[in-house]
């Protein structure tokens, strides 16, 4: 039988990979933009001749990388370290605003400084509701005292929009977030429990 200790085991494995993809994911997505942007994305990794074997053991070395990676992160040197290559990253013309919208988003969506935590709905007309994440409780330094914004993920997707609404068509939602993005990106067929 199991031991009673798998459990938490498996949240800090399940830990470490989130560390090491708040680590991996910004710089990867800079690169593969770069790579994109110069046009041999294809012909560099000749991914049109990998076989599906090949593309697996990719794919799980990745995986393998990425919770190592994590675990090499926890340290206060390695954090002191990352600090100083992300100020180096920062300070490129170009590279900063793709490295850091990149990071934003990952940090949005994995770690200890989600942004997404506040599930809300937003009225519509009287018998329609939409739901998102409520972003900004105030917008006045927009311009728009008493409006807030909420982001509205998008099914099948990673894609989402901002809605700049009044506050009093914004209701809270009782549902753990990590249940109504699931709920949100499956389209709805997802099962709220």
């Amino acid at each position: 039988f199991p031991s009673h200790d798998m459990k938490p085991k498996a949240r800090v494995l399940i830990n470490l990979f989130l560390r090491g993809l708040l680590v991996v994911l910004p710089l990867a997505l800079t690169i593969i933009i770069l790579i994109w942007i110069l046009g041999i994305f294809t012909d560099l990794l000749h991914l049109n001749e990998l076989s599906f074997v090949e593309i697996v053991v990719y794919l799980a070395s990745g995986v393998i990388a990425i919770t190592l990676i994590g675990r090499f992160t926890q340290g206060v040197v390695a954090q002191q370290v990352l600090e100083f290559l992300e100020g180096i990253i920062e300070k490129a013309p170009g590279l900063s605003w793709i490295f850091g919208t990149t990071k934003d988003m990952t940090e949005a969506f994995v770690g200890d400084n989600r942004k997404f935590t506040k599930p809300v709905r937003i009225k519509i007309t009287e018998t329609t509701w939409r739901l998102g994440f409520l972003t900004d409780e105030d917008l006045e330094e927009l311009g728009l005292p008493g409006f807030c914004s909420v982001y509205l993920p998008m099914s099948y997707s990673i894609a989402g929009e901002v809605l700049v609404v009044e506050k009093s068509n914004i209701e809270p939602v009782d549902v753990d977030p990590s249940v109504l993005t699931k709920f949100l990106i499956s389209g709805g067929v997802t099962e709220i429990k």
